[in-house]
Formats: C-alpha cells, sequence, structure tokens
C-alpha cells in the first residue's frame, strides 16, 4: 500500500478539508424586527404596507440574470452543469445565494483539476427597462495536475490482456491535468470488464485519489483484485415446449468455457430467433457457483400461442388496394417445425402460399429444411397466367450475414403471355446466396440487401424445355451527416434457353413501376410483338439513384433517376430513363412513399407523368 502525506492541507477523492464560508445572520434578525413592527394591532395599514414593501424584494430577486464571465471550453461547460439546477426564479443578489453559485462554481472547477479559482460578484442594477445582473467572475488558477500513478492487478487480471489494455489506454500521463471523471471512468471500466469477462468476485483494495492543494499535485493509488475468472456450466431450461436435445443445440457455448457477457447475450438472442417463445429470460446462479467458480445458467421461457392471425389492407400504386392474411403456427410439435401460410389479394394478383420449416436438430437456428406451395393467378397488362409451385428447399444461415440455398422447384403454369397461349411443365433445381444487413429501425440509416440466384432447366429429366435463369439484385443505403440519405439499387437478369415461347411469365422479365423504372407503369416495359403486345424479355438491366434530405423529424424529400431496359438483344439497346421528386414519410410501420416521376427523352412517352404511393421497406 502506497500512502501519500500532504505537507499543508490534503484532500482525498471522498473528502475535502478547507475554510468553511459563514453565512452572517445580520440580515435575518433586521427582517424579524420589521416583521414584528408590521404586525403592530394598532398600524394594521402600515403593516400591510410593510409586507408589500417586504415582498417586493423576492419579486424583483426574481427577475435578476445570473451571467458567469471568465471560463470556456470544458470548464464553461461543467461549470453551466453545475448551475443548471438553480431554477430562474431562485436568483437573486443577497449573499446566501452569492455562496451557493460560489460552492457550485467550485465544485465544477474542482472535477477537472481546478481547486483554487477567485471568484468575484458584480450586481448591476436594470438599465433602460432591463433584467438587473448578477454577474461571477471567475479566475480558475492554476490546475493540480498528476505526479504519480500508482495501479496494482491482482488475481486473473494480473495475466489478463484486455485489463493491461485498459491499464494502458486509460492510465492518466504524469504531468496532465486532474480530471475526476478521469477517475471515475478508470474505476468503473474495471468493475465494466469485470462483469463482462466474469471475474464476479471483484473488488478494490485500495482506491484512492489523493491531492495536495498547496502543491497542486494528484497521485492515483489503486490496488484491484479481479479474483478468479468463472466459467459456465450446464443450461437449464424451464417452461419449453420443444425438445431439450434442440434447445441445448442453440447454446452459443460448451460448459467449462469461460464466462463473457457477449455468450450469454447471444444465447437470449438466438432463443429469441428461434420464434418458439414469447418471453426469454437467461440468469446465472451464483448461489451453486461460489466454491467452483462454475456458473450454471437457468432460462426461462414461455412458449409463443400457437396460432396467430394477422391481417393487412395496404396500398400501391402498381397493384391498387391490396389485402393480406397469414396464418402462423410458430411450433407445431417438439421438434419445432413451424407452419405459415398466406393469402394476398389485389386487381391484377391473387396468391396463395404455404411453407413448412423443418429445423435440423444439429443446428437448428441456422440450417434448416423449408417446403414450399403455391397457386397465384395474374391478370395484368398483356400478360394472364395461373401456376402451381412446389418447391424443396435446404437453408444455411452463415455467421457472416450470407444465407446459401439449394433447392427443387416444381412449376406448372398455364399462360396466355401478348397472343401466345401455352402450358409449361417445369422442374428445375437452384441455388441462391443473400444477405441483408441494416441499421437504423424501419427506415435504416445504413444497410443493403444483396441475392444472387441460378437455376437450370432440362428436358433430361422430364422439364418441358431447356433453360438457364441468372439474376442479381443489389440495394444500397448510406446516409450522410443525419440529414443526408443516399439509396441505389440494381437489378440484372439473364435467361438462356432455345424455347423462350414457352418460358412462363412468371420468370420473364419486365421492367417499369415503384421498385424499377418510376415514370413508366408497373411491367409495362419489355419487348413487344407484331400487334404491339408485351411479350416480356430474357434480358434485365436496371439502376436506381435516389437522394433523400431530412427536411424535419419524420420527414424526408427525395429526388430520383432510374434507367435501364427489357430486351432480348442486348445489341438493340433501349434504355428507358425516368426521373422525378418525392416525399418519404418515417411512420411507425414502416416508410411511406409518395413519388411523381416522368420519363426522359422517350418520344412516345412525352408528358406521360405517373403518381406512386407505396408502403413498405427499402431492403
Amino acid at each position: 500500500m502506497t500512502i501519500f502525506i500532504a505537507k499543508r492541507r490534503f484532500t482525498s477523492k471522498n473528502r475535502f478539508i478547507g475554510k468553511k464560508s459563514v453565512t452572517g445572520q445580520k440580515g435575518v434578525a433586521e427582517q424579524k424586527n420589521v416583521l414584528a413592527g408590521c404586525g403592530a394591532p394598532r398600524y394594521r395599514i402600515l403593516g400591510l404596507m410593510c409586507a408589500l414593501l417586504m415582498l417586493a424584494p423576492d419579486s424583483q430577486a426574481a427577475s435578476v440574470r445570473l451571467q458567469v464571465m471568465g471560463l470556456e471550453g470544458q470548464l464553461q461547460k461543467n461549470v453551466r452543469a453545475g448551475l443548471s439546477t438553480i431554477a430562474v426564479d431562485e436568483v437573486n443578489a443577497d449573499g446566501r445565494f452569492r455562496s451557493r453559485v460560489d460552492e457550485a462554481i467550485r465544485q465544477g472547477l474542482r472535477a477537472l483539476g481546478y481547486y483554487d479559482p477567485q471568484i468575484g460578484f458584480e450586481f448591476r442594477p436594470a438599465v433602460n427597462g432591463g433584467r438587473p445582473v448578477l454577474i461571477a467572475t471567475v479566475t480558475p488558477g492554476e490546475p493540480v495536475k498528476i505526479a504519480g500513478v500508482n495501479i496494482t492487478l491482482r488475481g486473473g487480471a494480473h495475466d489478463d490482456k484486455d485489463y493491461q489494455q485498459l491499464v494502458k489506454d486509460d492510465r492518466p500521463e504524469i504531468g496532465s491535468v486532474l480530471n475526476h471523471s478521469d477517475y471515475d471512468r478508470f474505476k468503473s471500466g474495471l468493475n465494466g470488464l469485470s462483469l463482462r469477462k466474469g471475474y464476479f468476485d471483484a473488488r478494490f483494495q485500495q482506491s484512492q485519489l489523493g491531492v495536495m492543494r498547496e502543491e497542486r499535485e494528484a497521485f492515483w493509488d489503486i490496488d484491484f483484485d479481479s479474483g478468479e475468472r468463472y466459467r459456465f456450466g450446464a443450461v437449464n431450461f424451464q417452461g419449453a415446449q420443444i425438445r431439450d436435445d434442440y434447445l441445448q443445440n442453440l447454446v452459443p457455448f460448451h460448459e467449462g468455457d469461460v464466462y463473457t457477457s457477449e455468450d450469454l447475450g447471444e444465447l437470449n438472442r438466438r432463443l429469441s430467433a428461434s420464434g418458439w417463445f414469447n418471453s426469454v429470460v437467461v440468469s446465472p446462479n451464483f448461489e451453486q457457483s461460489k466454491s467452483t467458480k462454475v456458473l450454471p445458467l437457468d432460462a426461462v421461457v414461455t412458449p409463443r400461442t400457437r396460432n396467430r392471425i394477422e391481417t393487412g389492407v395496404g396500398y400501391a400504386t402498381d397493384v391498387g388496394p391490396r389485402f393480406k392474411t397469414t396464418w402462423n403456427k410458430p411450433w407445431v410439435n417438439s421438434r419445432g417445425h413451424s407452419l405459415e401460410s398466406s393469402l394476398s389479394v389485389s386487381a391484377p394478383e391473387q396468391s396463395l402460399d404455404f411453407s413448412y420449416k423443418i429445423p435440423l436438430l444439429k443446428n437448428p437456428l441456422e440450417q434448416y429444411y423449408l417446403l414450399q406451395g403455391g397457386f397465384k393467378r395474374e391478370d395484368l397488362n398483356d400478360t394472364k397466367s395461373d401456376g402451381t409451385t412446389v418447391n424443396v428447399a435446404r437453408y444455411w444461415d452463415l455467421s457472416s450475414g450470407w444465407q446459401r440455398a439449394i433447392n427443387l422447384r416444381w412449376s406448372l403454369d398455364h399462360f396466355t403471355q401478348a397472343s401466345v397461349t401455352d402450358t409449361t411443365m417445369l422442374i428445375y433445381p437452384g441455388v441462391s446466396i443473400n444477405r441483408t444487413r441494416q441499421r437504423g429501425g424501419l427506415m435504416p440509416v445504413w444497410g443493403d440487401t444483396q441475392r444472387y440466384s441460378i437455376d437450370i432447366s432440362d428436358t433430361t429429366w422430364g422439364s418441358d424445355i431447356d433453360f438457364a435463369v441468372v439474376q442479381a439484385q443489389n440495394v444500397w443505403i448510406r446516409t450522410l451527416a443525419d440529414k443526408h440519405r443516399f439509396v441505389a439499387r440494381g437489378n440484372l437478369g439473364w435467361i438462356e434457353t432455345n424455347n423462350f415461347s414457352r418460358v412462363p411469365p412468371s420468370l420473364r422479365f419486365f421492367a417499369g413501376g415503384d421498385r424499377s423504372i418510376r415514370g413508366y407503369k408497373y411491367k409495362s416495359i419489355s419487348p413487344r410483338d407484331s400487334d404491339g403486345k408485351l411479350t416480356g424479355a430474357s434480358k434485365l438491366a436496371t439502376g436506381s439513384l435516389e437522394y433523400q434530405y431530412n427536411v424535419t423529424g419524420k420527414w424526408w424529400s427525395a429526388v430520383f433517376v432510374d434507367s435501364g431496359e427489357a430486351v432480348n438483344d442486348i445489341k438493340r439497346s433501349n434504355f428507358k430513363t425516368g426521373t422525378g421528386v418525392g416525399v418519404r414519410w418515417a411512420s411507425p410501420i414502416g416508410p411511406v412513399k409518395l413519388d411523381v416521376a416522368m420519363p426522359i427523352g422517350d418520344a412516345e412517352k412525352k408528358n406521360d407523368v405517373q403518381f406512386y404511393i407505396a408502403l413498405g421497406p427499402e431492403l
């Protein structure tokens, strides 16, 4: 233990020794005498006048303005913070109030190492109808500087690199100005690191901030014993409807691994992300761990309701009013299977879909099978189709955020596209990889989504036609200085086939609309036949760049330009470009978008203005 002895006056972190300020009582006694005189029974009118005179100074005091001069930067900021507790109507010019201000200023400066400021007061009466001012002029004086630092780490912290890095980063330099918050922050850092890393028996053997005011020197003396680091024990699940072996495979650590709060938080996240539970509470059981330093965990979960039905009504310019209802069973059995079915209805499109998810025992959250099926009817522009699909997919959700999948799809489509009517049965495997990242809630300030896929059909295994379909979709969102938001989109697609007329419309490419090229109607851009009807395209390339400015609160203005083409022959380029302006509202349920756009350089669409209203996420 290191002991610091001050030659004259010594101040420790928890005790200050100095001169006491004494407030005289003469004014109070005089006021009592006046009130006594005013209260004489024979002079009631005079007493009332005296009372009014006594109230007058209070009214005047309430209008006094306090001004502090002589400080700047962090000193000024800290003193203002201390004075902010004084209400406006408390400001006056009497001695007691000046003592209160004096003490608040000294405390604010002392926290930053200035122990001996000079403070003078001046009262200036009101001039030309203004307010009277009480001015406190402050000279900070010379600061106290760090003269010595003694930091001792014991227990597991002695060899722990994170503690050593903390000491290296936050240890004050000899000769630097004393800052009490640095000392407090360093101690809090040691305690916080102990909690994060499982040193639950950590304590300070010694912690002292010594100050010698006359010499203007300060000393840190810290002796910290972290004790032994705890390790994870068994995880005991309570209230779960899912088999324990599935739940144990959600645990991101093994019994005997060293404790970290990050791993504990990850366990909470993984249990919540499973979708099986309404609530998850994971807590360490310290009663059983004091002697062994092995920390068992109690995970108390509440099963999610077995059936959930959600309905919604929306509107988009592309398809008009929309209605959607979804039936969800978050868990079907003890192995965590789940089922979801949805019905979506709009004027041009109606669809009924279902999906059945089968998590794998070895990794139930990141690896699973998905059985999907559905029926979709579409009657839009020159497209009429009825399509039925069944799909079996295997998914891998990687820790990097990427999701990989392989799938085998069967589809039967009866359609009329332009002047051609046909029925096509397809069996085609495919692979895909995608990732979505975002920060900032429903209207993210940063994020991106990427998806790449390839599907192959061949008559060898029973498909009606041969084809290969390659697609890539990207959306990027970035924000600068909180007010400037940029959204970029890009879509590429390619169909390679020797029998394009039998490719179902659901696989062909069309451009135009809110999420494609604004200024053109939904799916109105593609090659046309001899009758001028849309046929769909085998090649697609579209891009968009949008700038948004935060006007106020949750309201944003937008300006954008979209461009691209949907063609069969890339040698015959036919790029379409649209530009416009819009408004964005960050509503509680997602961005609401209103856009007005028109084509650029298209003689056939001259002065053709399109309006778009949409609600939904950008990623």
